[in-house]
């Protein structure tokens, strides 16, 4: 006498192998994915001219990544505007967004730009902007700038 598998257990059994064999899929793409980093970086003054965004009073640009990565680290102003320019797929070739947070004694405003390009000098770095929400006041004191991820591996301390 022969034994069949019933068609509730092959169905089963199929059935796992596939929603298993697709889980994994998942998890070795997103362990080969390049972690993404967002940046911030605070100044105590800077000014907006037209289209040009200047920060002003900045030690340093902070960086950190999403899980699973959980990377962070500090940049020297002008190793972060060497990024623009790094590779084919750079801030250069795909400009973010970035929200201006200007904290001043009476107000706090934000204003969302897109960063065109990046000029490092000294304590301070230049943007070419595009407002795409919100005004910024001509000149301005405390503010910080969170830019949009952008994907490096293993961090952009590395380099």
């Amino acid at each position: 006498m022969k034994r069949y598998i019933s068609i509730p257990l092959f169905l089963a059994v199929v059935g796992f192998a596939l929603v298993t064999s697709s889980v994994a899929q998942v998890f070795t793409n997103n362990e080969s994915q390049k972690p993404a980093y967002l940046f911030v970086l605070s100044g105590n003054s800077g000014k907006m001219d037209g289209d040009t965004l200047t920060i002003k009073g900045m030690p340093n640009v902070v960086y950190f990544s999403d899980r699973p990565s959980r990377i962070a680290g500090h940049k020297s102003v002008s190793d972060f505007v060497e990024l623009w320019n790094k590779s084919s797929d750079s801030f250069k070739a795909d400009p973010p967004n970035a929200t201006l947070s200007i904290l001043d004694s009476d107000t706090a405003k934000n204003i969302v730009v897109e960063l065109m390009s990046a000029e490092a000098k000294d304590d301070s770095v230049t943007f070419k902007v595009r407002v795409l929400q919100g005004e910024a006041p001509k000149t301005f004191s405390n503010s910080s700038l969170f830019i949009d991820e952008f994907h490096f591996g293993p961090s952009p301390g590395d380099g």
